[in-house]
């Protein structure tokens, strides 16, 4: 049996069919249990409850327990069969266990777990992340959004889907022209060649010197007459009269003309500002295709473009296919115009056309068309969907978005429904929730944005600074006991550093749940001692010098059964349930896009191995009996595999040392 047993996933459905054997020479059926692992590995490696065989044998379930335990018979596979109370407690032989958990994870290496997804359940299977703004560079909110994008993406490919990651990025709108304008106004000609500044990050402080101007000149408005008559207006709506009551019944609220200058201000741009008419007037222009205003458009989104290329290279995301606002934007409307023809859709008596959310269980009616025959963003997102369908043939669609969207998605995916019935229930929204700083929450329009170039060179920084620290802890070590210490080179120092600093980032942020609000702290991130991406990789380096003490390799061909069945201590054995677990952390993490699943198992295994290494019973290397180190170096090398499928799969680099 032993030598069949290939796979993890094999040893449940043998055991199953045992049981299932046993179960109907008993006249029971096993299709109401599922089988599960025992809270105490004392209690055995597989175990299931017999209460819902209490009915139909008449019997309490701890003698039904007792009776199936009884009856099942130790083989090749099971060692003994035990029962606790109402449950059924299976015991595998060890170095079974051993041979398969181990020798799979020798054998599929840096690919342990792939391809788990049977044939007939792989699906093509786009996936929508990032998706930028080019008025800025990426920031801290953004890294969040490409690492769960890009994780779920290898999570997919890596279970036996066929993946399409793209891009759709925000490359028009009055948010663009306002970059524009300012560029136009106060750039005097400057270019990230010229200036040595990243395009991204060019472009971003001509977004933020808008917003500044257009403060300033609000600030010099509110000063005014016309201010002041609309301000006496506002006083009498709804909004003014409670806001002058709260400030009335507790002093310490906002003035009503605090209120008012906050919630006026995009009035004042739509309606007073010269600097709002000014942005308006070139986004029309843009829309009618005015040349100098395009040359603009296209030499600034250039710059824009190649700054984020940077930063994905960095993080290391990559798309099959970007998709750019300026091209998609008039997509939706023939889709519109044809479902509108077939039913789907109605036109209000002003030309509206409407979507009637009652169809969907919801309230209301959704515009996807304005009476001057507009579209809607979500015009946009219906006909980019329908292209990615028919030139894809897409059976499963994802968007990474913010969780802000949420009811956005619910309503999109029920029109798409409508549109295409065979796609119901196909799209999926990755839904997160917002990245802060310890300090507070990120704001983009007055230049406080943490930037995501930044973050990365800080984080580089701090592991720079503890590899320094921790060399010359070494070279202090080495002269006291008078040994040869070779320095690092910088270029080896700042390489190090960078996979360490990006470790600690990805890491951390993929460690959540999706939905989680997450706080990132950089300190705690870089900590070679807790759950982080550096634990894990120190973890992953200290596999590899084992092996240089050593002096040699081992590969699953040194896995036989005397061999494995050395790896017999519960120090061992948990060490060996914890890569078996490693699968269906990888399955569930893919089945349900939360990253977090993968995280903890990486460092469930690192620390639990840790523990082994670090046990005085345990010698690995160096070891009185040759054939006990071996199955020990077997048993870190399927560890370490097991650690850099995982931080893979993360997007995190490994290091052979630290």
């Amino acid at each position: 049996m032993a030598e069949q047993l290939w796979l993890i996933s094999d040893i449940r459905p043998q055991v199953m069919l045992r049981v299932q054997r046993t179960l109907e020479a008993m006249g029971l059926s096993a299709d109401s249990i599922t089988l599960g692992v025992p809270p105490d590995p004392a209690m055995g490696d597989i175990g299931f409850p017999c209460f819902p065989f209490a009915k139909t044998a008449r019997k309490a379930p701890p003698l039904i327990a007792q009776e199936v335990a009884a009856r099942i018979p130790a083989d090749e596979l099971v060692s003994k069969v035990t029962s606790d109370g109402p449950y059924v407690n299976i015991h595998i032989h060890v170095a079974v266990r051993v041979r398969v958990a181990v020798g799979q994870a020798l054998r599929q290496s840096n690919r342990f777990g792939a391809g788990s997804v049977a044939l007939r359940d792989r699906k093509t299977w786009m996936v929508e992340y990032s998706a930028p703004n080019t008025n800025k560079p990426q920031h801290l909110g953004h890294i969040r959004n490409n690492l769960l994008g890009s994780s779920f993406t290898r999570l997919l490919d890596f279970v036996g889907h066929k993946v399409i990651p793209v891009n759709l990025i925000n490359d028009r709108g009055i948010h663009i022209c306002k970059s524009m304008l300012a560029y136009q106004r106060f750039g005097n000609g400057i270019t990230p060649q010229s200036s040595g500044i990243k395009g991204d990050h060019l472009v971003g402080e001509f977004y933020v010197l808008f917003e500044k101007k257009f403060s300033e000149e609000y600030a010099e408005w509110l000063k005014t007459p016309a201010a002041t008559a609309e301000f006496d207006r506002w006083l009498t709506t709804r909004a003014g009269i409670a806001a002058a009551k709260s400030h009335a019944a507790n002093p310490a609220e906002p003035t009503a003309e605090q209120v008012f200058s906050k919630e006026y201000k995009q009035d004042y741009f739509n309606d007073y500002s010269e600097l709002g008419m000014a942005a308006r007037d070139m986004l029309r222009a843009w829309e009618a295709g005015d040349a100098e205003v395009v040359a603009l458009w296209r030499m600034m989104n250039q710059w824009v473009f190649a700054g984020f290329d940077a930063t994905y290279a960095r993080l290391g995301v990559r798309f099959d296919r970007v998709y750019y606002e300026s091209d998609t934007w008039v997509l939706g409307k023939k889709v519109v115009e044809d479902a509108l023809k077939e039913g789907v859709f109605e036109r209000l008596d002003d030309g509206a056309v409407v979507f009637d959310l009652q169809r969907i269980g919801k309230t209301g009616k959704k515009v996807l068309l304005r009476r001057d025959g507009t579209t809607v963003y979500m015009t946009q997102d219906l006909g980019t969907f329908m292209a990615r369908l028919d030139e894809y043939g897409l059976e499963r669609m994802t968007y990474v978005v913010a969780d802000e969207q949420a009811y956005h998605f619910e309503v999109l995916f029920g029109i798409l429904g409508e549109l295409r019935p065979e796609m119901k229930g196909a799209c999926h929204h990755l839904s997160y929730g917002m990245v802060h700083l310890p300090e507070g929450k990120m704001k983009s329009r007055e230049g406080t944005v943490v930037d995501a170039d930044d973050l990365m060179d800080t984080m580089a920084e701090l592991a720079r600074e503890e590899i320094v620290r921790r060399e010359d802890e070494s070279r202090q070590r080495a002269e006291a006991h008078g040994d040869l210490f070779e320095p690092l080179s910088q270029a080896e120092i700042a390489r190090r550093a960078e996979i360490i600093g990006l470790a600690a980032i990805k890491y951390y942020v993929l460690n959540f749940t999706p939905q989680t609000t997450v706080t990132f702290d950089p300190k705690r991130s870089i900590d070679f001692l807790g759950q982080t991406g550096p634990y894990c990789l120190y973890s992953y380096a200290r596999v590899q010098s084992l092996f240089r003490k050593a002096g040699r390799t081992v590969d699953v061909n040194d896995l036989d059964e005397t061999t494995a069945a050395l790896l017999s201590s519960p120090l061992e054995l948990a060490v060996v349930r914890e890569l078996e677990a490693f699968l269906d952390a990888v399955n569930y993490a893919g089945a349900t896009a939360d990253t977090s699943k993968v995280t903890e198992q990486v460092y469930r295994i690192a620390k639990t191995f840790s523990t082994l290494y670090n046990d005085k019973e345990h010698q690995i290397v160096g070891n009185a009996d040759r054939h006990v180190e071996t199955a020990r170096l077997l048993l870190a090398k399927a560890v370490a595999n097991a650690v850099k499928t995982g931080l893979s799969l993360l997007g995190i680099e490994t290091l052979e040392q630290m």
